[in-house]
Parts: structure tokens; sequence; C-alpha cells
């Protein structure tokens, strides 16, 4: 790729650097697998406690002590921990570089915590579990990424994290952090010197097992879905939620072509659905589409709030609309796409944590091609609309269909199987 200089080095851990020279920050990001899809019953939320633990102490330094080296640099280390990924980013300044580089080593000298800073950190994760209510849009995601070795929430359960001993979070430790599990992304204002400084300190950790740790398992009913897919939740009172999902197999779909629909689906005021639902039928406020990642899959995923009593009208004209993109895509539509791409794109080479997670994230779903700015222009310059349509046959099909509501029963009674059947059979 032109803009992104990969190395991968012998330990096995990717870097991946993205100069920016005309910005005056830099933006480091530490990318590792882990999470809940390849954790189990008893391990689960032991990525997440990981994560928190992290802050308590890191690589020999007590909590005090890192704060002390932030605060020196006057820079801030967020974490998070998702479904398949642990992330730390920080932003700073090139004067600093040398510092940063020594503080992201740390996470690698897999230092155990004392079993009073596990005892400590479990609380303030159980504190968090405690406040945390899972909304309609949380349990879609969960049943998503459902797995033959099931599905669980990011943050864990109580019981489990409870019963997490000290043999079991060093161990995973170990798995999490090691340099074929990891990938640092660095974007932003940096020298090609910084570039080799970074490249010799880190081929020089050692990993702690010859092959890599962890991985992705395909989702329950990837690309095969069908009625048992759906899900519908019933909840008093609001406006009715929407959510429907295209599972899109990347063998089968021209790069950027999912985005592209995505963009003439729902993707901004000017896309389809935001003219039909909202112009023409006033039957949303809003309406969105964008493509979801969970590691290497993808899916095409279409939300919006309705007013209970147009639920099943508004259903219909989203179908009535994915039905007509199998038929025809108008070419002035791609080039709308071609141009507002082209607008993103160049947005994104002024931001570094845009960047930063361009990359990061690439990595993570094993496709690192996917954060190429100019690859990505020249394929949609060469996009035709025949390949569109053929794209949007392949990904709106009943197959690839998962269709979650949530409705006040009070107001949509009854069984709507016989509406998502409808459903199914307009595509």
């Amino acid at each position: 790729m032109s803009a992104i200089r990969e190395h991968q080095l012998h330990n096995g851990m990717t870097l991946l650097f993205w100069p920016q020279t005309h910005l005056h920050g830099i933006e480091f990001g530490l990318y590792f697998k882990g999470g809940p899809i390849y954790e189990t019953e008893e391990t689960q939320g032991v990525s997440h406690l990981l994560e928190h633990l992290c802050f308590r102490g890191l690589g020999g330094w007590s909590h005090d002590e890192l704060q002390h080296e932030l605060n020196r640099i006057g820079a801030e280390l967020e974490g998070m921990t998702t479904a398949e990924a642990i992330v730390f980013r920080l932003r700073t300044l090139p004067r600093c570089f040398d510092r940063v580089l020594e503080l992201f080593l740390r996470f690698f000298a897999c230092t155990p915590w004392t079993a009073e800073e596990i005892a400590q950190e479990k609380q303030v994760v159980l504190r968090q579990i405690e406040q945390a209510e899972e909304d309609f849009e949380e349990a879609v995601d969960r049943a998503w990424r459902e797995t033959p070795g099931g599905v669980y929430p990011r943050m864990g359960a109580a019981e489990a994290i409870e019963a997490l001993d000290e043999g079991t979070i060093l161990n995973w430790q170990r798995l999490i952090f090691q340099p074929q599990n990891a990938c640092l992304v660095v974007t932003g204002n940096f020298s090609q010197g910084m570039e080799l400084a970074a490249i010799e300190a880190f081929s020089e950790i050692p990993s702690y097992t010859s092959e890599p740790p962890f991985e992705q398992p395909v989702p329950l009913g990837f690309t095969m879905r069908d009625a048992s897919s759906d899900l519908v939740i019933d909840e008093e009172g609001g406006q009715a939620q929407v959510h429907i999902a295209f599972d899109i197999d990347n063998d089968s779909v021209i790069p950027l072509a999912a985005e592209a629909l995505d963009g003439i689906a729902g993707g901004s005021c000017s896309s389809l659905l935001f003219q039909s639902l909202r112009e023409e039928e006033a039957l949303v406020a809003e309406i969105e589409s964008f493509l979801q990642e969970t590691g290497s899959f993808q899916r095409l995923v279409i939300r919006y709030d309705v007013r209970q009593e147009f639920l099943a009208e508004s259903l219909r004209k989203v179908f009535t609309c994915l039905r007509r993109l199998t038929m025809y895509v108008r070419p002035t539509r791609l080039q709308m796409i071609r141009t507002q791409f082209a607008s993103a794109n160049a947005m994104a080479l002024d931001s570094i944590s845009e960047l930063n997670e361009l990359a990061g994230w690439a990595w993570v779903a094993g496709d690192v091609t996917r954060a190429d700015l100019d690859a990505q222009g020249t394929q949609l310059a060469d996009l035709s609309a025949e390949e569109l349509l053929d794209a949007a046959q392949t990904i709106f099909k009943p197959e690839n269909l998962t269709i979650s509501i949530q409705r006040d029963p009070s107001i949509v009674p009854g069984d709507l199987s016989e509406l998502l059947d409808e459903l199914r059979g307009m595509l």
C-alpha cells in the first residue's frame, strides 16, 4: 500500500506506520485480539478485567508511576474491550515518541499483578456490571456474534469475574499480551528514524507460544439465515425499534461494493431509504445504515425507530426499496457515492485518530488492505453500476437476513412471524 508501511516482525508482531507529516501530533494504537468471542463460560470477562488491570499497574510500574509518566508527557491513555479485541490508544507530540514507545513496550512485560490489585479491580468491574443495562441494540449484537462456544457479554458475568483466580488471569495475560497477538499502529507526524527505532524495540519481545493463540469462530448461521434467526422483543412504551441485518460473504462481493450499497441504501440524507421513509412518507425521523464488523465477519445493518402503529408499513417500504436495488442501480447514485467517498477519505487524512482506527481494525479483521484509501478510491472509480447490482443481488437475500424488532405488544399485538415471512418473500 502506498500510504501505510507494514512490517511483520520475526516474533509475529505486526507494525503499521501511516505517516502524515503535515499534522502536528502522533497517535499510538496497540490492538490485541481478545474479548468475549474467545472466552468460555468460566473465563467470560477476563479480557475486560485485564484491560482494567493495565491501568492499575503496567509492566512493573504502579498505578501512580503510570499516571506520573502520562502527566510528564501530557497525554491520556485510553483503553477499551470489544467483542473481538482489546485496544489501547494514546495521542501525543513527536518529541514524546521515545517515552511513549517505552510505555507501550511495558504491555508485553507480563508482570503479574498482586492479589490485592486483582481484588480491587474486580470490585470496579463488578460495579460496572451491576450498573449496566442491556438495551435492544446490545441484545441484537449478542445474538449475531453467538458461536458454537456460546455468547457472552463484553464485561462478563459477575459470578465468572469473582471466580477468576490468579493463575487463570496470568495465563490469559500471557496469551493476549504477546507480540504475535498484537498490532502496533502509529499515525501522524513521525520520522523514518522513529519508525526504525520502534521496529528494533518490538523485535526483541519474545512470544510465549509457537502458534497464534486465537482463531475467530464463525457466528452461528452466518449466511445461512432463516426465520429462526429473527428476534422480536416485547417492551412497553416508546417507539418500535427496527434492526435489519444482512450477512456479507466477503468471498462473493466486490471490494467496496458493500460500502457503496450502504451509502445508497441509508448512509446519508440523500439515501434511498431516507428519501422514501422520511421525505416522502414521513414515517421515521431518522434512518441509518452502516457496516458492522466483528473481526473478519461483516454485515450491512439498517436501523430506525418508528411509531408503533407504523411498524408494519415502514418495514414493507424498506423491503420494497431493497427489492428495487436488486433490480436496478441508477448510475447517478453510484456517482453520488463516489463523490461522498472522495470527500470522506480526504477528511480522514487530516485525522490521526481516524487513520489509526482504520488501520487497527483492518488488522483485527485480518485484511490490512481495507485501510488503503488510495486503493479504495481506484476500486470505486472502476466499479460499474452492473457490478454494484450484482453485489446487491448477492447481499440482499433471505439466507443473509436477520430481522430484529422491539415492539409494544399492546399496540402491535400478536405473532409477527407472518409479517416477517412476507418480508423475506419480497427479496
